[in-house]
């Protein structure tokens, strides 16, 4: 892939622009944002099931409280429930029964029983979150954002989850075309649409939102300040379905991560590995494109943070964003100009609160 050499004058062009524009921007955010760990009597037993259970033992501090440390890219996993009730009673504690461990009330306030959409990592036995539902997420998001509404932009990475998990009883609703069009609605039930930056109001009047983002660039930060932007993180055929009919992204809400840079719908990009894809980022940033990585996966990776910050990606996620190992730019800041693409634009920082 060599893009950035087909649109070098577009990027001499935003990098001579004087205010920054949204792909100018890098920022550091939360993965599997909504995390807590199991309860500690639980996790023995989990890790008969699955050897690498320890991994799921990290809690992450609530949505408005990572916001307040500056966050500004979260993830959700979504599980559909449209009756309700479909992980209210998860193995783990059933099995916990069993063996007569007594452990802390699992949904007290009955979230979990109501239709809806639900925020978890693993049915069953990871099951445990911050914001069991997505519209109260949504809602706590939406707040802070109220309380603080000149914030850049707050990128929400959103994968749809159904496939089950053997030998696991849960089994996940599909997630049909119907579905994703029921979650943005459901979306849409908390955030006004006048906070939301979508697909179309990128693409304007161009065919296509590739077009758009290669011939007018993204808007610019001001504009966005106080609003939130939807990515779906699936590249499989939940993907393929919300792109039915309307491969431009037309009407839709969220961004998806196009299959490749000449797609109708390119704009944003998921590119999970910044060492084995860091060429292929650096040339999808230059080119003008949108680019979700992660600084680590599980433990501190200080290499696989340098080759983040390095190539360009507009956000940075991490599970590590507190404590002396964080993941922060200089002087422990959160947000900066993009090294590869601000040029001489005026990087603007957020009002102190």
């Amino acid at each position: 892939m060599r893009l950035a050499l087909l649109f070098i004058p577009a990027l001499l062009a935003l990098a001579a622009a004087e205010e920054p524009r949204l792909n100018q921007l890098q920022a550091i955010g939360s993965h599997n944002s909504y995390h807590l760990a199991p309860p500690a009597e639980l996790l023995g037993t989990l890790k008969t099931f699955n050897k690498d259970a320890e991994a799921w033992n990290y809690t992450h501090p609530p949505l408005a409280a990572q916001l307040d440390a500056g966050l500004r890219q979260f993830e959700l996993d979504i599980f559909a429930d449209s009756k309700g009730g479909l992980f209210s009673k998860p193995l783990g504690l059933q099995l916990a029964a069993l063996r007569g461990t007594k452990l802390p009330p699992f949904d007290p306030g009955g979230l979990l029983k109501k239709p809806g959409f639900k925020v978890l990592h693993v049915p069953d036995i990871d099951c445990w979150s911050s914001v069991p539902t997505l519209t109260g997420a949504l809602a706590e998001m939406l707040a802070w954002s109220d309380r603080q509404p000149s914030h850049l932009p707050l990128m929400v990475l959103v994968e749809c989850k159904d496939q089950p998990h053997p030998p696991l009883p849960t089994k996940p609703e599909t997630f049909t075309r119907e579905r994703l069009l029921e979650l943005e609605q459901a979306i849409l039930s908390v955030i006004p649409a006048t906070r939301i930056l979508r697909p179309d109001d990128v693409r304007g009047s161009a065919a296509t939102l590739r077009d758009a983002v290669m011939k007018q660039g993204w808007p610019a930060l001001d504009a966005l300040r106080g609003k939130f932007i939807f990515c779906l993180d699936n590249t499989d055929a939940i993907r393929d379905r919300y792109l039915e009919g309307n491969p431009a992204l037309e009407n839709r809400l969220l961004f998806a991560s196009a299959p490749d840079p000449g797609h109708p719908a390119a704009g944003w990009f998921k590119c999970n590995d910044p060492v084995r894809g860091f060429d292929e980022i650096r040339e999808l940033v230059e080119a003008g494109f949108l680019v979700r990585t992660r600084a680590d996966t599980r433990k501190p990776d200080p290499a696989m943070k340098a080759k983040a910050f390095d190539s360009g990606a507009q956000w940075i996620s991490t599970d590590h964003f507190a404590g002396p190992e964080r993941v922060a730019f200089e002087d422990l800041k959160t947000f900066r100009a993009n090294p590869r693409n601000a040029g001489k634009s005026k990087f603007i920082e957020e009002p102190a609160k």
